[in-house]
């Protein structure tokens, strides 16, 4: 099966006969919705538009039905096109529909792939650590994928139910366990410490759980995305999972919002541009640290064949080739164009909800834009 940064890699196949297509087709839990999936992807399809190959429309229906029950309330992701040999079909990480991955169909003479980067970024693997005052347990998320990292049981910790839990002496062994317990944190720490730097989850009981997280050193501390209560005794993979998606989902949800925040407070034309004009020529001029686009927004526009120059809405290609007009080929999102090109030029590209831009641009260095009206 392809993974995301494979499809990712396909937006360097162009097609010049006939176009490809690219379906984001969300799969029903119920088998009972399945029936009426193929002609779902058909009619994406054809709606989309575009010198699609009716061979290409087939092979899609096709792939929809052989793969639909595998992924289960997942995002399905096909794209297919005769000319270039190219069928790859791909499971989206995440569970559901997203705004950026809702059902939709783009016909192209390139793969469609925001809502594959979208996907990737909002569901990114992570760590979780459960634990209590004698146990731990760290486990590596990667979508349906949960491996454990590490397990540690500290023996010197008594029992909570150790006998003479009465007066001075109970005080005595509560403040034992306390000591001991903190010493089993610290050496839990060190672990996460070696370990690689995704977000972590941290699961447990409230109290154990926030006398461990005022434990840990800024590095790890940085990392915290947040935290759910579980029995460790109790927990399993596949219940630790279920409780930490949503921690992690909340976690993107709020960085996304902090960087429309931050893109909309800082120096206008110096550190950041909203002006999409602007981030295109960002973009050509590798001035750009990080893309920006909003999910909820997709602008057809012309890219030169030539020299890649990317024109907002039907004007002639604005390039300094020498016959732009018939050099100039419409594409349905020149977000989508404009997202390959950053990537091309080592820049981060983030989507992000609910933005009042269409684009932004946090630079690198200032980029000479041309004078507004040219």
């Amino acid at each position: 099966m392809t993974t995301v940064a494979q499809a990712v890699a396909l937006r360097d196949r162009r097609a010049t006969r006939t176009a490809v297509i690219s379906l984001y087709l969300n799969i029903p839990l119920d088998l009972a919705e399945h029936r009426g999936l193929a002609t779902r992807a058909r009619e994406l399809v054809k709606a989309a538009g575009g010198d699609r190959s009716p061979a290409d429309i087939e092979a899609v229906a096709a792939a929809v039905t052989a793969g639909a029950k595998d992924w289960l309330g997942h995002t399905m992701a096909i794209f297919a096109s005769g000319e270039l040999g190219l069928l790859e079909v791909i499971s989206l990480p995440g569970h559901g529909p997203d705004l950026a991955t809702q059902d939709r169909a783009v016909v192209s003479d390139k793969p469609y792939i925001r809502p594959l980067l979208a996907a990737e970024q909002r569901n990114p693997p992570y760590q979780v650590a459960v634990i209590d005052t004698r146990h731990a347990w760290l486990l590596g998320v990667a979508d349906d994928e949960i491996d454990t990292l590490a397990e540690r049981t500290d023996r010197s910790v008594p029992s909570p139910k150790f006998a003479g839990w009465y007066g001075l002496e109970g005080y005595r062994m509560e403040q034992r366990i306390m000591e001991l317990s903190k010493k089993h944190y610290r050496d839990t720490i060190s672990v996460l410490a070696e370990l690689t730097s995704p977000p972590l989850v941290l699961g447990g009981q409230e109290m154990q759980v926030s006398h461990f997280a005022q434990m840990l050193p800024p590095p790890v501390k940085d990392r915290v995305a947040g935290s759910f209560r579980v029995d460790l005794q109790t927990a399993t993979p596949a219940r630790v999972r279920e409780l930490s998606a949503p921690v992690i989902a909340d976690w993107a949800d709020a960085n996304e919002a902090k960087l429309v925040n931050d893109v909309l407070t800082e120096p206008p034309g110096i550190a950041v541009t909203t002006n999409l004009d602007q981030c295109v020529t960002a973009v050509r001029s590798r001035a750009v640290a990080q893309l920006v686009l909003a999910d909820d927004q997709a602008i057809p526009g012309l890219v030169c064949t030539d020299c890649g120059a990317i024109t907002i809405g039907a004007a002639p290609a604005g390039c300094g080739c020498p016959d732009p007009a018939s050099a100039g080929r419409q594409v349905p999102d020149v977000l989508d164009e404009l997202a390959s090109q950053a990537l091309d030029g080592g820049s981060v590209v983030t989507a992000v909800r609910d933005a009042p831009f269409a684009a932004a641009a946090r630079l690198r260095f200032p980029a000479d834009y041309p004078p507004a009206g040219d």
